[in-house]
């Protein structure tokens, strides 16, 4: 070999080293020249001599290998001279018994001026050939008694493999000769000397341990079972090379004295354990760097690097090896990725396939549980748990077991934060269990989930990558590319989320099940009452995929990678009681968060408050149309329409598209009609932010004013998808169903609010009115239970009076005194008493309970003229008098004038101010078929019954199934002496409402 020295970082090429092995070769140096120009200075004859030294360069890997190296440092070398040495190595082995193999020609690495190699044999010698393609073809040629090969090529490029190809692709150029003609010959060659080694003393300490796994059990598995833990953990490992134990393993009792043996002596042991145990098992060599491609080779022992034992138990094959350790399962024993491997049987020996099935359970295992309950900015309970299986398992519980105290506990934070570093970690914990093979880690903390986005992306849930499988022209296009293989692992995260997210999706494109470039993809994910789950899983299938796959693979890995799950905030999320807490009290300092707190503030029904918040907001900027709609809408629920009406308008003066302006007209709308002005402004609202629950479901409500039940319905349903705690909505459904006499439809609404809403007790309490409604009594008062269950409340009791037959005055009282406990000034418990007081007659009393009640709310009309009633009764006109243009007085919305209208019409008093008040309610809700009801009964009572027909008619245009309207209309027909019409309408109104001839006899109104 001729190196040139062309710089003076070249001259470190000085260094010269040859290793040799003294047992079986021998080292011979033939020149070591110098050469400066016309110059030749011989290195060895100037005096300098070789240092011969021993290194044992693996010694840290426990390896003994004998190796010698020479080594000389030339003097006087130069920038410019030509080193130049010849050596030769002379083999013999007698393990081999005369068998010769070579390799050479590697020349992949490196560029090389000018390559040459020959092989020479004996004539006698049935030598074996082969290059690869990168190399001439060879052509032996003969003279005298032997036979040669040559190569010889000048200015020798590197080769690249191809870029991605499994490892037998690295090998370029490469010569081979050996004089075995086939695997089975090197079988028999090496089948002998582990026969001789596997045996086992007929007594001593040996035989012993023979005898305790014998006795241990009777089952070959856990014979074989302990026999490996006995090797794998009880003989350490040392590799033993130099002379002859380079290929001969050591006596098992030796192995067994010692405590410590190489791959060979514990694979004998381990076949001597097993022979002895009647469990058929032999030896198979392999290799850890050449296996990928080994049946392309010829047959050569130093191809081998490696032995182990297959063993047969019950016609199943198990791969056993010695040096492993924790293998204390067959059931988990995978074939090895050797890719081939050759058992040493004395006849017929033949390469056999070593390649693992795919993986049936994850190697690692993640589950990451988050409860974001509390609120998106809050600090949330973060807990993950890695489940590691096999070889990795092994080894890490290795490292963590050299480890003691903070070195443990500083490993395990730091194998955390390079994972979650958003989590605040508060305790983490490792266990291992040698059965099973599993090394659980686990940690809690407190996570900082980042949604500053508005989006979430999961944690560890991405598939795909961005994948490159191009390559150079120069490289082989068809050569397949390699997958990590076996591979197999699983992440699950769970999330608990705030109950905003009812109702919300994860993102789109989130769903994957395919298998790419050699890999299966699975990911799945919901949401479900607020709890997102999804579990994503790559699970290698084969151990490589062709070339011709590769471009369509590459796209789909990078578009797969594109679509991140991520959950979204929903929009108009509202902030947890805890996070808003901590808004609240924070001290705004922007327009923005003067906003944000005055929304907080108004969803609380501090309309005070959040009206100073939006004032600080307009005033830092004056143009914030946010600001001056949301005090607008602060406004409307105070009552300060006219006010609300001024801050809107300048809203959509500054920006004509706010939907808080639209909304605000929509609210208003709604107070003081048209319902039509109220249907258009949440529509115009919607436009602008579609899918905004508090716009749809009060559209909802609008349209059903209007008159429009099919839309009312549609917008009740898409609020209720968002939204499903709106519990309203669920009763104005079944009202429409109920009028439109689709029943079962209306009944179904009861148990979907109960289903949406398990731990709402106003829920339970809806489904049971419209139960009642429906005269399902049992299942009423099932709710009711239920209600009570979550948490008894005055309300709860008080409906459930309100829905008892009225002639159940024990049962009504009992409910009213338990809501009085709980809330002994609860207004409506009170009106409830009162209206208990003038069913049994006490009109004192009944006063008595609605003066109560008015000094609760001074300015309720309803009340006023409840009250006047009893006064009436009572016969005291005067009072009563008042209280009717008291509440008059107060009353400024139409249903207001509408509730006024239908006591006084029940009650058969003040008819004639009763039709006013009705007239009132109409002429600000036109056509309102509750109101044309009232209405209705107002003029039945005076006897106009062509007028109260004709209200009816109207209102039963609008609901055809309106029992009262029918009743009321039958009973007006058989005055007017129509007894058919009036048995149609009568027989109609019964089908609806089978209580409703009750009602009106109570009311003192019969045919």
């Amino acid at each position: 070999m001729a190196l040139k020295i062309q710089t003076p970082q070249g001259l470190a090429v000085g260094n010269i080293s040859f290793p040799w092995r003294p047992d079986t070769e021998e080292l011979t140096v033939h020149r070591l020249v110098i050469r400066r120009g016309d110059q030749a200075i011989d290195v060895l004859a100037s005096g300098q001599t070789f240092t011969v030294i021993r290194r044992e360069q693996n010694l840290e890997s426990a390896t003994l290998d004998g190796v010698l190296t020479a080594n000389i440092q030339p003097e006087g070398l130069q920038v410019g001279d030509v080193l130049e040495f010849a050596i030769s190595v002379s083999s013999s082995d007698p393990v081999l018994k005369g068998h010769v193999e070579q390799i050479g020609a590697n020349w992949d690495d490196t560029a090389i001026g000018r390559a040459h190699l020959r092989m020479q044999w004996p004539n006698g010698m049935k030598a074996r050939l082969r290059q690869t393609p990168s190399l001439p073809a060879f052509k032996p040629v003969r003279v005298g008694d032997s036979t040669s090969v040559e190569i010889l090529l000048d200015d020798v490029k590197p080769i690249i493999p191809p870029k991605g190809a499994p490892a037998r692709y690295r090998i370029g150029r490469l010569a081979e000769m050996t004089d075995f003609a086939s695997w089975a010959d090197l079988g028999a060659l090496m089948a002998p000397l582990y026969e001789k080694a596997a045996t086992l003393p007929a007594q001593g300490p040996l035989h012993a341990e023979l005898e305790r796994i014998r006795n241990g059990s009777r089952d070959p598995k856990a014979q074989a079972e302990a026999a490996l833990a006995l090797v794998q953990d009880r003989i350490r490992y040392v590799a033993l090379a130099m002379g002859a134990g380079g290929l001969v393993p050591a006596d098992a009792e030796a192995t067994w004295s010692r405590r410590y043996g190489d791959c060979k002596g514990k694979t004998a042991l381990l076949l001597a354990l097993l022979h002895a145990m009647d469990i058929q098992a032999e030896p198979v060599a392999v290799s850890t760097v050449f296996g990928d491609g080994m049946d392309a080779r010829l047959p050569m022992i130093g191809l081998f690097n490696h032995v182990l034992v297959r063993a047969t138990i019950s016609g199943k094959t198990y791969w056993l090896d010695g040096t492993r350790s924790g293998d204390t399962s067959l059931d988990r024993l995978a074939i090895p990725a050797f890719g081939w491997g050759l058992p040493l049987v004395p006849a017929g020996a033949a390469l056999v396939r070593m390649v693992p099935t795919p993986l049936e359970v994850p190697t690692r295992d993640v589950s990451i549980r988050i409860d974001a309950t509390a609120g998106l900015t809050i600090p949330a309970p973060f807990k993950v748990e890695t489940i590691v299986r096999g070889d990795g398992a092994v080894a890490m519980n290795a490292s963590l077991a050299n480890l003691v105290g903070d070195a443990r506990t500083s490993m395990l934070r730091d194998y955390w934060k390079e994972q979650y570093d958003f989590v605040d970690m508060k305790s983490a914990a490792s266990t291992f269990d040698p059965k099973s093979g599993e090394l659980r880690l686990s940690m809690e903390g407190l996570a900082k989930m980042d949604w500053s986005s508005g989006w979430y992306e999961t944690d560890g849930t991405g598939v795909g990558y961005k994948a490159d499988f191009t390559r150079a022209a120069t490289q082989d296009q068809n050569a397949p590319f390699a997958v990590p293989y076996p591979y197999y692992q699983r992440s699950t995260e769970t999330i608990l989320l705030p109950p905003s997210f009812a109702g919300v999706t994860a993102g789109l494109k989130s769903d994957v099940n395919q298998t790419v470039a050699g890999i299966e993809y699975h990911r799945q994910s919901k949401v479900e009452a607020a709890i997102f789950s999804i579990e994503v899983t790559e699970r290698s299938v084969a151990p490589e995929f062709p070339a011709k796959d590769a471009a369509a693979a590459q796209a789909k890995l990078r578009e797969l990678a594109n679509q991140t799950t991520y959950l979204r905030k929903p929009p108009g999320y509202k902030p947890t009681e805890k996070e808003a807490d901590l808004l609240i009290a924070a001290t705004p300092t922007t327009a923005r968060e003067y906003l944000d707190r005055g929304i907080l503030l108004l969803d609380r029904n501090r309309q005070d408050e959040a009206i100073k918040d939006f004032d600080q907001a307009s005033t830092l900027d004056p143009k914030n149309a946010w600001a001056l709609a949301n005090r607008g809408i602060a406004r409307i629920w105070k009552g300060e329409l006219d006010l609300a009406a001024k801050d809107l308008d300048a809203a959509a003066a500054i920006d004509p598209n706010n939907g808080g302006a639209w909304r605000g007209r929509g609210m208003i709308a709604q107070r003081k009609g048209p319902p039509q002005d109220a249907v258009a402004a949440y529509t115009k609202s919607l436009g602008i932010d579609p899918g905004n629950a508090f716009d749809l479901g009060h559209r909802a409500e609008a349209n059903k004013a209007a008159g429009n039940d099919e839309a009312a319905l549609r917008d009740a349903a898409a609020a209720l998808k968002i939204d499903p705690k709106w519990i309203d909505l669920y009763l104005l459904r079944a009202n429409i169903l109920r009028n439109q006499g689709k029943n079962e439809d209306a009944l179904k609404e009861a148990v979907a609010v109960e289903a949406a809403n398990p731990d709402i007790a106003f829920a339970h309490v809806t489904a049971a009115n419209l139960f009642a409604a429906f005269h399902q009594d049992a299942e009423a008062m099932k709710a009711y239970d239920r209600a009570i269950a979550i948490k008894p409340e005055a309300y709860i009791y008080l409906n459930r009076s309100m829905r008892r037959p009225k002639a159940d005055i024990a049962g009504r009282q009992a409910d009213l005194d338990a809501a009085a406990r709980l809330d002994p000034n609860d207004e409506d418990v009170l009106t409830a008493k009162a209206e208990l007081q003038v069913d049994k007659g006490d009109f004192a009393g009944a006063i008595v309970a609605y003066t109560s009640a008015i000094d609760k709310s001074p300015g309720n009309a309803e009340l006023l003229t409840d009250r006047g009633i009893a006064y009436a009764r009572s016969g005291d006109a005067k009072r009563a008098a008042a209280d009717f243009t008291n509440a008059r007085a107060k009353a400024t919305e139409a249903v207001d004038f509408n509730n006024m209208c239908w006591s006084k019409a029940k009650a058969g008093i003040e008819l004639e101010a009763a039709l006013a008040d009705c007239n009132t309610a109409l002429n600000k809700a036109p056509g309102t078929a509750a109101y044309l009801d009232s209405r209705g009964l107002a003029l039945l009572r005076l006897g106009r019954l062509d007028d109260a027909i004709a209200d009816y008619d109207k209102a039963l245009a609008k609901y055809p199934h309106m029992a009262f309207s029918l009743f009321g209309r039958g009973v007006a027909w058989a005055r007017k002496g129509d007894k058919d019409k009036s048995a149609a309408d009568m027989a109609a109104a019964l089908k609806v409402a089978p209580e409703i001839r009750t009602d009106f006899e109570r009311f003192g109104i019969t045919s």
